[in-house]
């Protein structure tokens, strides 16, 4: 077979069919949840309640500039620099917005504004996956592998989905790895074989069951690529065709360059973005384990 190859919902249903997964893992942002509105307009609202006025574009184009500065000044969100992860972000909010001086009450109710639904909500895909799981096979280990800080924890309750994932959230700040580095993947694959040692039965080699592995992610390099690395299989999903694999007739790399990128994370809204891919249920096949799919309903359909 030549790759990438497209593959239509019922070509993948009648002749691709895997064997079930073992593990599967997510990355967070923009996979599980997105934002209600664009991360800049919500910044730039806050700030307007307390009278400084200072357009969401401009903020848009700062932040990639912004964000890069304090992770190389201040990395794993100031995890060694004596600083928790409020602090780390609040000299981001601070930095995005200069030369305004942003008082405190500002950095506060965008720290507190991101903590849950005002902020973010929980792709439709997404709760009906982790809900059919949780009732029909809870034996398939469901899992988080993130480069993100201990805020998310918050985060994921106050969504609603923290529950779905036990014990099995990996957050780079903790671990001290970042993705696509294949460590983080190989001790989350380690960790769920400690926490669940039942799940390499009959004599299973590791390897046998590293190919039960899925990661699912929204980012090709550190997603996609990075469990690819360390040996699992991959699914990128790509909602609103980031990367250009998903148009009717082309077949390349990404069509938007790494800044663009980098803004476009921080510059959706999940009701755009959820109408656009929603009816959406063809996709594209890599390498023999690796996939781009545009939501969450053809990942299910692909193996249960």
């Amino acid at each position: 077979m030549t790759f990438p190859k497209k593959l239509s919902s019922s070509y993948w249903f009648n002749h691709l069919k895997f064997t079930q997964p073992k593990i599967i893992t997510f990355d967070a942002y923009n996979t599980l949840y997105c934002t209600t509105l664009p991360v800049m307009e919500q910044y730039s609202n806050e700030a307007k309640k307390c009278g400084i006025d200072v357009p969401a574009q401009v903020l848009t184009e700062r932040f990639p500039k912004c964000f890069s500065k304090i992770k190389e000044k201040y990395p794993n969100y100031g995890k060694f620099s004596g600083m928790d992860a409020d602090e780390w972000w609040s000299i981001l909010i601070r930095d995005i917005f200069k030369p305004h001086k942003v008082p405190n009450e500002i950095v506060q109710n965008i720290l507190k504004r991101f903590e849950g639904k005002q902020a973010y909500a929980v792709y439709p895909d997404v709760l009906e996956l982790l809900q059919f799981l949780k009732e029909n096979h809870p034996e398939v280990v469901i899992g988080i592998i993130s480069n993100t800080d201990p805020k998310v924890y918050k985060l994921l309750e106050n969504l609603g989905i923290l529950k779905y994932f036990e014990n099995f959230t990996y957050f780079s700040y903790d671990l001290e790895l970042s993705k696509p580095d294949t460590r983080f993947f190989e001790f989350v694959f380690k960790d769920i074989i400690k926490k669940r040692p039942n799940i390499l039965q009959d004599k299973e080699s590791l390897s046998t069951l590293k190919t039960k592995c899925w990661h699912v992610g929204d980012e090709l390099k550190n997603d996609l690529q990075g469990a690819q690395a360390a040996g699992w299989n991959s699914v990128l999903i790509d909602r609103n065709n980031s990367h250009g694999y998903l148009d009717e007739n082309v077949l390349i790399g990404s069509k938007f360059s790494d800044h663009n990128l980098s803004i476009q994370k921080v510059d959706q809204t999940m009701s755009k973005i959820w109408e656009s891919c929603k009816d959406e249920d063809s996709g594209v096949q890599l390498t023999t384990t690796s996939f781009i799919l545009p939501n969450l309903y053809a990942f299910k359909q692909f193996f249960f």
